[in-house]
């Protein structure tokens, strides 16, 4: 909501020195509507992706502490 809020407040004051019709107003108003849902869409995209590398960390971690397992059974060395 705050970046809504900070459109709104950047449309409020961009209105008095460059909207002089009703038309124009609206479009404004429409174009700041389209800028904060593409706002809050790459929001959600980077949270999904975060969520994404999470769960990758995790499978990479889980693979690792096998080749160790298995390494170490085998008596084989892991060079890192």
């Amino acid at each position: 909501m705050s970046i809504r809020r900070t459109l709104l407040i950047a449309a409020v004051t961009l209105v008095p020195a460059g909207c002089s019709s009703p038309r124009q107003l609206a479009y404004l108003n429409d174009q700041m509507n389209q800028a904060a849902a593409a706002v809050a869409d790459i929001r959600n995209t980077m949270s999904g992706m975060q969520d994404s590398i999470d769960s990758l960390r995790t499978v990479v971690a889980k693979q690792d502490s096998t080749i160790v397992k298995l390494a170490a059974a085998t008596n084989v060395e892991i060079v890192r």
